[in-house]
């Protein structure tokens, strides 16, 4: 018999029975093992073929779950097909998703050496990498997982040289959302091809230094906000704490975000904002509410005050209670969440 979270096992008996919500779908993209994994994409796909989505528009999205799922237990062959009939769920629903679906079927048909097939959905993603800082990401992470990481570091550069041409030609104010968007989108390119040129032990050239000012640029920023941050550890809040967080100081919320989702996001792409300063080690230090909380009562102080939390971060600090940032892509994603790294939290750091 299975040994399965509780909860993991509730979500399940929900998809087996009745409709599945958006909700559900959430909570089994952040919390499904690897044991399960095969059952729960076959009721995904059962839910769909079935017409049990109850909104229609989540049925690509119910498709890629199961996609991922198959990718992950390495039947690529099924994966390619889930992957196919996602795109066109995406597509039929206008789905903003759709471009990432596309790239993810694209990186599978590589895999499988349909390698024609994949270039015509890359190309055709192609332009995406002067529009959104998303594409960045799950155009380059497509190309490296078929084994053609030079080919990403080709398109990065040739789009960021693009970029950079457009950009001297443009006028616009720096409140401006066209510039606030080229803005990302330029910063995305930056890092990431700086990223990829690293994995590669490329030589650096003036667009890697580039990535460093701007990298350094961020971490000024940010030290300005936390003047005694050292570029080491950051406190997290796992899921269960951070909800428990929110429910003992609603405030917080205006920091850390009102979700899970938003919470961890800001937490990967503040990680990879300062892993580009080149810090030779970077960890998550992961509080709870009670120590907080004892802490905070120790010291006469309040809970929601940034020096109180730092104070409590700094007391963590000690063998055994540090998790090193990032895992491998292949490893269990920081969060918890039982996913690999490379399809949970790590494309969450794209902008």
């Amino acid at each position: 018999m299975l040994s399965v979270p509780v909860g993991v096992a509730v979500r399940w008996l929900m998809l087996s029975t009745g409709v599945v919500t958006t909700d559900d779908l959430d909570g089994i993209g952040c919390s499904f093992g690897d044991d399960l994994s095969l059952e729960v994409a076959a009721e995904l796909v059962d839910a769909v073929d079935q017409g049990r989505v109850a909104d229609q528009a989540d049925t690509g999205y119910a498709l890629m779950l199961a996609a991922e799922i198959t990718e992950r237990n390495e039947d690529l062959e099924s994966a390619q097909v889930l992957a196919g009939r996602a795109v066109e769920a995406y597509r039929t629903h206008r789905d903003p998703d759709y471009g990432y679906a596309r790239a993810f079927h694209a990186g599978l048909l590589l895999q499988l050496g349909r390698a024609d097939e994949a270039m015509a959905e890359l190309t055709a993603l192609r332009p995406k990498l002067f529009e959104d800082a998303d594409a960045v990401s799950y155009i380059s992470e497509a190309w490296e997982s078929g084994g053609r990481a030079d080919i990403a570091e080709q398109w990065l550069t040739e789009a960021l040289t693009t970029a950079l041409h457009r950009e001297a030609e443009l006028e616009s104010e720096p409140g401006q959302q066209a510039y606030r968007q080229r803005a990302e989108v330029m910063f995305a390119l930056v890092q990431q091809r700086h990223r990829l040129r690293r994995d590669l032990d490329l030589p650096h050239d003036h667009h890697d230094q580039l990535a460093d000012r701007l990298a350094s640029a961020v971490t000024d920023a940010l030290s300005a906000e936390e003047p005694d941050y050292q570029g080491m550890a950051l406190l997290f809040w796992p899921r269960a704490e951070f909800d428990r967080l929110l429910l003992r100081w609603p405030d917080l919320a205006k920091e850390y975000g009102q979700t899970w989702d938003e919470y961890r996001t800001t937490v990967q792409r503040t990680m990879v904002l300062w892993s580009e300063t080149g810090q030779a080690r970077l960890t998550l230090l992961a509080g709870a509410v009670d120590g907080l909380a004892d802490h905070a009562d120790l010291h006469g102080s309040d809970p929601t005050d940034p020096q109180v939390r730092q104070s409590y971060a700094e007391q963590l600090e000690e063998p055994g209670r540090e998790t090193a940032w990032p895992p491998g892509r292949n490893e269990a994603c920081w969060c918890g969440s039982e996913l690999k790294y490379k399809k949970c939290c790590l494309p969450r750091g794209r902008t």
